[in-house]
């Protein structure tokens, strides 16, 4: 079973924005899914934006870690659609949790930033992360940021900032590492 297991994540470990679509042979471990679908506008243009989480953290079944665990987001207006599908390599050791309520859009230099925070369930320990999906003005960005939570719960970015987040313009880098800071400070804000 080791093996199986070590043989199905191979098909995960591609780098996050373009990875290749999930092997059909894999479809079969799809337990469960989580979709959200979201409104905005960005001006006076109305988007659509849907988010889809396979086999997600979900405490009332009881979910154990298995072979496959995918986030995919997509925006949409009538001129433009963009996506992202991140599947999590390490799904053995944890699953994605999506909470719907993080998930905000905001208003930097005249266009809609869309925000879709998720962390992990699973093998808790002190280190964890949590991941960004950023829609900014046609372009797509997908980050993992580092966390360190201590004996006392709270929680602090174990990451250089500066660097992990270098590709954003500054006025996004600034609002997201607001977030980061005021959503995830404890560790019950990862569970």
């Amino acid at each position: 079973m080791k093996s199986l297991v070590n043989s199905l994540i191979v098909f995960f470990f591609v780098p996050a924005c373009g990875q290749k679509a999930v092997h059909d042979s894999l479809k079969v471990y799809y337990q469960d899914s989580l979709t959200v679908h979201k409104n905005f506008k960005d001006g006076t243009v109305p988007h659509k934006l849907t988010v889809k989480v396979i086999n997600p953290c979900n405490a009332e079944k009881e979910r154990f870690d298995g072979v496959v665990t995918i986030i995919s987001a997509s925006v949409k207006n009538k001129n433009y659609s963009d996506s992202v599908v991140y599947s999590y390599p390490y799904a053995q050791s944890g699953l994605i949790n999506l909470k719907t309520n993080n998930i905000s859009d905001h208003n930097i230099n005249n266009h809609q930033a869309v925000f879709i925070p998720f962390t992990y369930c699973g093998n808790w320990d002190n280190d964890t992360k949590v991941s960004y999906i950023i829609f900014y003005n046609h372009k797509k960005y997908l980050y993992h940021i580092k966390y360190h939570c201590g004996e006392d719960d709270k929680c602090k970015i174990n990451d250089n900032l500066d660097i992990t987040l270098k590709d954003l313009p500054e006025k996004l880098k600034l609002k997201v590492i607001k977030d980061l800071e005021t959503k995830y400070n404890k560790s019950s804000d990862f569970q």
